[in-house]
């Protein structure tokens, strides 16, 4: 399963938790019914469209540092 997938499972996850159906949370999310069926699916989608989802049902998508990353970044050795 890709990333997006799991982002998007959690969405359907939190959005049924709230007792929203699929097709609203299309809907709120300025999207087709059937693009969000294609993008289960299929396993992948735009960001700005994942984005969207995310936004209805109150999360926020967002970067964060890989742990190995910061570790190096916080020792001083990130160019080494």
């Amino acid at each position: 399963m890709t990333k997006s997938a799991d982002f998007l499972q959690q969405i359907l996850l939190l959005g049924k938790e709230q007792e929203l159906t699929q097709i609203t949370l299309a809907q709120r999310a300025g999207i087709t019914p059937e693009a969000l069926s294609r993008a289960k699916k299929g396993g992948d989608m735009r960001l700005s469209t994942l984005n969207a989802l995310a936004h209805v049902v109150g999360l926020k998508l967002s970067l964060v540092p890989d742990a190995p990353l910061r570790e190096k970044i916080d020792s001083g050795r990130l160019f080494e």
